[in-house]
């Protein structure tokens, strides 16, 4: 994203955010899903920047740009495509305002994976599949019962969806996530101001052609191409 357009978006949401007599609207929807790591509501709200830093490193473009339409106090905030994020963590790690808290990949709980009975080929005894406990492998979060049935456990899911991106039958209805299971932050108790360049991470350059190949290699991992 340029940074004409970034540094537009940032005037238009500080404007909107300010404005007196809209506080109400301003605040925003909880509906909103947000990165990785989010803290709740009010406080990413109050803390997020508009930097559109978080989107730009992105990886798999799970991340957009609020606009009017999602609520006045929204605009220029990320919105998260729970489908395409892989958990990458490059959103935290870049986030300078500590809208996103820094914790790691096992502290998240994006949703819960459900497998639905109904349309799961292994249930309904069609063939045997285990497609979604291979794709488990960080977190094992899914096993299999009677060494056959494939069984979520929702302490372990941390709804990285993995075994969403690889089910055979998705476009059938075997496998969802249920986000109303979004674990949300709360800031650190302790708070100070530091400076920009404490609260994010130092990225080594690299060159275009190594980085490029990186992220396709992270890319056909997490969506199964490569094993």
């Amino acid at each position: 994203m340029n940074s004409s357009r970034r540094k537009l978006i940032q005037v238009v949401a500080g404007a909107v955010i300010v404005g007196g007599g809209l506080t109400g609207i301003a605040r925003g929807s909880s509906d909103l899903p947000r990165p990785p790591g989010a803290l709740t509501e009010e406080e990413f709200l109050a803390r997020c920047q508009r930097c559109m830093r978080c989107v730009d490193a992105c990886q798999p473009a799970a991340l957009s740009v609020a606009h009017l339409t999602d609520g006045l106090g929204n605009v220029g905030t990320p919105v998260l495509n729970i489908d395409k994020c892989i958990q990458c963590m490059d959103c935290v790690r870049i986030c300078p305002s500590g809208a996103l808290s820094k914790v790691s990949k096992k502290d998240l709980r994006m949703g819960v994976a459900v497998i639905h009975e109904s349309a799961c080929v292994t249930y309904l005894k069609k063939r045997r599949c285990k497609t979604c406990v291979d794709a488990c492998r960080e977190f094992k979060a899914i096993t299999l019962k009677d060494r056959r049935y494939p069984v979520v456990d929702t302490e372990k899911c941390t709804g990285c969806g993995a075994c969403l991106r690889r089910c055979p039958e998705r476009d059938k209805g075997a496998l969802s996530m249920d986000i109303t299971k979004i674990k949300r932050f709360d800031p650190p108790k302790d708070r100070f101001l530091a400076q920009l360049d404490s609260r994010t991470e130092e990225v080594a350059p690299v060159p275009f052609g190594e980085w490029l190949a990186k992220r396709l290699d992270t890319l056909a991992e997490v969506y199964g191409i490569k094993k």
